[in-house]
């Protein structure tokens, strides 16, 4: 085997190169572009299509106030949504009970009173259970007509066409779960208590982590092999192994997690473009793309519609798959032909390799510098790309999302962050090739990209993302090789070859932004600099010599002014469109929170001010602040604020027995003013829990033990505490929690800006 050498490479001619260049920048833009977007079905559609009209429709139902646990509109909501499942003649109830959160670092315990939604469709033959899944409850603040009105909507109007349709043969389950914004409680408590009726099951989640883009289910559970067989069968589907390792590195968590726990099959799709509307009061119904909830509808009815008439049994024998989507629909194969491709581009490579330093076109150790020029130019690509956004926060904060820190209009950094990238790889390969044989870096660029295929062959779906695109490409300068007297074969060799990695790459650039820009833009600069790597030999002619001048300047000092320059100009131009005043209001957290043993105030916030009316009452530096938010260990800004006349939670001591250094509390915890959540910490100097029950539900035991409870309702919640004592009182402190900001005195809600998560806190402690 042998490849192109750097004779080839160089007799390119430019301008047959230049048309390569732009025909494949052509290629990318329409697997961009093209994919359209589905036409939203209005309400008049027929019965039997899903219809992003008639689901926006229990959308705006649902979606006028925010739906937190405990809430009057919460309650109001389940009632609508139960009313509607009845209609459709569905076997209707909500299963009400304890869900709980126990972080495996130590830190505060959550749990709630919750009420899961579950309908049933019984089948006519069932091998097993399809559930149609998404959550119901909101953040505090947040009207959620994306996170979740656009997985309710989704899973309400494929219910519809269900019933419209043939009777299924499996059971079919709408599961509307209960807390999942406060630790996954609703599906944690449903997976719990699962019957064993349900038989195999495999269950379709629906999320939302901004209000657009196209939905993309970013997991699946293995194995996974007739899933994604499955999946490929709907239109406009769009998954990626990747992006399932991706999101496993990050904090976030959907009622997947338990779904998967629970050993049921499960997908997870979601939309997250626009992610500056994620957990706002601006995520409402006017604002949720009609295009990404019809799109997330007919995958998730295709996908469920087949499911229903499938043998569920046979989903286990499914084997282990890789997928990816391409502009056509989505590629996917078994695990082993990944291993085995990444093994074919590790052989080639290393002919490659080689075939040149056999020919005298490169040594061993210019390779080896070219490698390591690669993997740190790469390295400064993804940082230059995160770089003008990093900035720009810096400057005007005001312009991020407090909660995605990501702006209202990404577009133009998205592009400065690409235009970052590109300028440190034009600009470092000039600067190189003076020093090191331009053929040098054809080769370590494919070493390097062999190597890291081989390092990310352990993450599943990893290593396709640089193979796939990588051998064509290979291929391609193989072929050109033999060519070399048959011009322009050899660009159109070259060219053909790498036309996957346009398709492939050019979209994978562009979806690594519906991570937001502190994330994606680091990941797009690695895509753009593999994209750059596969075409170096197009590049090679196209650029001129590093020797070439103009006055004084040499052109790699042309290359990166003229790349600094555009991504000011970006940054400016960005800076302008996202002003204050231009977009949406600009987003700020402002929590209140009230001592009563002291009966002094504070506001605060987990934010550092971002306007001078965040300034004028968050005046102290930031600082911990324990006492009034006991569960948070980072500084919160503050300053001192009005004392509103709110009662402070109750505790009642129901039993109180001691033997030996050991000590059994028996309390109910109230909030006489109503609040949604109600928490308990116990003085670690004073005590230290061994056991506990919160309404009935074992809690784990923790030398710092703490929780915040949600729905306790007007009768409040019993706590068991088992303790061995360090002194004499036990030492508590009491908490409780609401999100009306105007019980404050003199307050004034903003009105030029929104107020995320608004929280009001009243504590005291407590020694017994």
């Amino acid at each position: 085997m042998d490849t192109a050498s750097p004779e080839a490479a160089r007799a390119l001619p430019r301008r047959s190169s230049v048309l390569a260049l732009l025909a494949l920048l052509v290629v990318g833009l329409a697997a961009v572009l093209l994919p359209p977007s589905p036409t939203p079905r209005a309400t008049d559609a027929p019965a039997d299509v899903f219809s992003a009209g008639r689901a926006a429709a229990h959308i705006e139902a649902i979606s006028a106030e925010p739906r937190v646990l405990g809430s009057p509109a919460h309650t109001a909501a389940r009632e609508y949504l139960v009313g509607e499942l009845e209609a459709l003649g569905w076997r209707t109830s909500v299963k009400s009970g304890v869900g709980w959160y126990s972080p495996t670092d130590g830190a505060t315990q959550r749990g709630a009173r919750v009420h899961n939604i579950v309908a049933l469709f019984p089948g006519t033959d069932p091998t097993g259970t399809v559930v149609l899944a998404a959550h119901y409850d909101t953040v505090r603040g947040s009207p959620g007509a994306a996170d979740d009105g656009i997985g309710i909507g989704t899973v309400l109007e494929s219910a519809r066409a269900i019933t419209a349709g043939p009777a299924p043969r499996n059971d079919v389950i709408v599961l509307l779960t209960d807390g999942e914004e406060d630790g996954l409680l609703g599906s944690q408590m449903f997976t719990q208590t699962r019957s064993p009726s349900l038989g195999p099951t495999v269950v379709l989640n629906h999320e939302a982590r901004g209000n657009a883009g196209i939905p993309v289910t970013f997991r699946i559970t293995d194995p996974n092999g007739a899933l994604i067989e499955t999946l490929a069968h709907a239109p406009g589907a769009n998954a990626d192994s990747f992006t399932q390792f991706g999101f496993e590195l990050l904090p976030n968590d959907t009622d997947f997690k338990h779904f998967a726990a629970a050993g049921f099959h499960a997908y997870d799709t979601a939309i997250a473009r626009g992610s500056a509307y994620y957990h706002s009061p601006l995520d409402t119904p006017d604002r949720l793309s009609h295009e990404s909830l019809q799109q997330m509808g007919d995958t998730a009815l295709t996908v469920a519609r087949e499911l229903v008439e499938s043998d569920l049994t046979a989903l286990d024998s499914g084997g282990q798959e890789v997928v990816t989507a391409a502009p056509w629909g989505l590629i996917h194969y078994p695990r082993w032909v990944e291993i085995a491709l990444t093994g074919l581009l590790v052989v080639a490579v290393g002919w490659l390799v080689a075939a040149r330093i056999r020919r005298g076109e490169a040594t061993y150790w210019n390779v080896a510098a070219a490698t390591g020029v690669s993997a740190v130019t790469v390295g400064i690509a993804a940082f230059a790309a995160w770089l003008p956004w990093f900035i720009a926060m810096r400057l005007a904060p005001g312009m991020a999302s407090p909660v995605s820190s990501e702006p209202f209009r990404p577009g133009v950094y998205q592009l400065a962050a690409v235009i970052a990238a590109a300028g440190v790889l034009v600009t470092t390969y000039l600067w190189a090739r003076t020093r090191l044989p331009a053929a040098s870096f054809v080769v370590g660029a494919f070493v390097l990209i062999a190597f890291a295929s081989v390092i990310a062959l352990p993450y599943v779906g990893v290593a396709s993302v640089l193979v796939l695109p990588a051998l064509p490409a290979l291929a391609g300068m193989q072929i050109a090789r033999f060519l070399t007297d048959r011009p322009p074969l050899p660009t159109l060799s070259v060219a053909v070859g790498a036309v996957p990695a346009a398709l492939l790459l050019a979209p994978a650039v562009v979806m690594s932004f519906d991570a937001g820009l502190m994330f994606g833009a680091p990941l797009a600069g690695i895509f753009v600099a593999v994209l750059f790597s596969l075409t170096l030999v197009l590049w090679e002619a196209v650029l001129p010599s590093s020797a070439t001048r103009v006055g004084r300047i040499s052109v790699t000092q042309m290359a990166g002014t003229a790349a600094i320059a555009s991504v000011l100009v970006c940054a400016l131009v960005a800076g302008y469109l996202n002003r204050d005043g231009a977009t949406d209001p600009r987003q700020e957290h402002l929590w209140y929170a009230l001592d009563s043993d002291r009966d002094s105030a504070i506001w605060a916030s987990p934010d550092s001010p971002r306007s001078e009316w965040s300034r004028e009452l968050l005046v102290d530096p930031a600082s911990p602040l324990p006492a009034e938010f006991p569960w948070r260990d980072e500084p919160m800004a503050h300053g001192p604020a009005p004392v509103a006349p709110l009662q402070a939670p109750e505790m009642e001591v129901l039993d109180d027995t001691a033997a030996g250094g050991a000590r059994e509390l028996r309390l109910r915890l109230s909030s006489p003013r109503g609040a949604n959540a109600i928490g308990l910490w116990v003085d670690s100097t004073t005590a230290t829990v061994h056991g506990a029950t919160v309404d009935g539900h074992r809690a784990e035991p923790a030398d710092d033990f703490g929780f915040r409870f949600w729905a306790a309702g007007p009768e409040g919640v019993e706590v068991t505490l088992t303790l061995s004592v360090l002194e004499d009182r036990v030492g508590l402190r009491l908490i409780d929690l609401s999100d009306d900001l105007r019980v404050v005195p003199g307050y004034e809600p903003p009105t030029d800006r929104t107020v995320m998560a608004p929280t009001v806190i009243v504590s005291r402690s407590l020694r017994i």
